[in-house]
């Protein structure tokens, strides 16, 4: 899955890998994590699923297991900075520790240092938020990425 919503968004959202459901729906908005993604986008961040874009770091379902091995990430991030160079968003917002450590290769034990932080990423906003996988399994996390999905909303 290469990427799917507005080729002139002012937001992109990056997931760090495709899941077995997206990969068996061709969907992007599978299970109870995709109907939370959008929420946070609808109700939230106030933009329609058609203002938006959303990609993978790994844009395919990895072979082995749910880690990818890193031939399979270098296959797949210059077709991702691609897509940043082409669409340019003012905002890029990165789904989990692991996605935020691809895109800036940075150490994913950072993560919580820099979550809910704007940064600036070469030409982009970057905020990086817990993934809504993670959020179903610790809730006790909604209020803190509430106050994320509010940061992102004022650099939109």
């Amino acid at each position: 899955m290469s990427g799917f919503g507005n080729a002139n968004a002012n937001l992109v959202i990056i997931d760090y890998l495709v899941s077995q459901a997206q990969d068996d729906a061709n969907d992007y908005y599978v299970g109870r994590s995709g109907e939370t993604l959008k929420n946070m986008i609808e109700k939230v961040l106030e933009l329609t699923m058609q203002e938006v874009y959303l990609t993978h770091a790994i844009k395919c379902k990895p072979l082995q297991s749910n880690k990818p091995s890193p031939s399979e990430w270098n296959s797949c991030k210059s077709y991702l900075f691609s897509q940043l160079e082409f669409i340019h968003p003012k905002v890029i917002v990165t789904l989990g520790k692991e996605a935020y450590a691809h895109l800036t290769n940075d150490n994913e034990e950072n993560f919580e240092n820099v979550r809910g932080h704007v940064i600036d990423y070469q030409n982009y906003k970057l905020v990086p938020i817990y993934h809504p996988q993670y959020l179903l399994r610790n809730p006790e996390l909604k209020k803190i990425t509430l106050n994320d999905l509010h940061t992102i909303k004022s650099c939109l």
